[in-house]
């Protein structure tokens, strides 16, 4: 017989980057600590997770099926689109470092102008790595996604128009942990092992 408690909605969830090497809470309720940067609203399609698996089939003589697989390499991604405009969204979008943003200052009087943010694009760049965590919340549900370094891999599209708004749709795709160790880690409440 089925269970509904086991049944999980992403009701509503939270994205943080931080520096590579960042420290990660060590549990599901402790807050994101110092140098952890929330990413602010999240479209109402959530988090899309995909996984993947490159694997090598080992057949034999005179059989149909292969007799063992190995597995080459595992990768994934984790795909949001993003509804406020930062400096950190930026930064991830159009993968520009910090240091080669400049934010302009307001002036006031006759040539009175607000702060305005000034940066370029169009030069190859190694990327721009993070750290990620991501919470998927229902209620006392949470799932927390830890993942030690990230890259953009994909960028959607933005469209700029009176009926949407300017959205910035990122694909996070995970990179071997610094030092060794796992690279995504997670944290699943109310999920008895047995």
């Amino acid at each position: 017989m089925g269970n509904a408690d086991n049944v999980k909605i992403g009701v509503k969830g939270r994205a943080y980057v931080a520096p590579v090497g960042t420290t990660f809470p060590t549990d599901p309720f402790t807050t994101w600590g110092t140098g952890w940067v929330d990413l602010g609203y999240i479209h109402p399609d959530g988090l899309e997770e995909a996984l993947g698996e490159d694997r090598t089939e080992i057949p034999a003589w005179g059989e149909e099926a292969p007799v063992k697989t190995r597995v080459k390499s595992r990768d994934g991604s984790f795909k949001l689109t993003f509804l406020e405009t930062t400096a950190e969204l930026l930064q991830l979008y159009y993968a520009v470092k910090a240091d080669d943003m400049t934010s302009v200052p307001a002036t006031t009087g006759a040539e009175a102008h607000p702060q305005y943010l000034s940066f370029g694009t169009g030069q190859a760049s190694p990327g721009l790595e993070r750290a990620l965590g991501l919470d998927v919340i229902e209620g006392d549900e949470i799932e927390r996604i830890m993942i030690a370094r990230v890259d953009v891999s994909d960028r959607g599209n933005r469209k700029r128009s009176a009926d949407d708004a300017s959205s910035f749709e990122l694909t996070f795709k995970p990179l071997a942990a610094p030092s060794g160790g796992q690279a995504v880690q997670r944290f699943i409440t109310n999920i008895p092992l047995t």
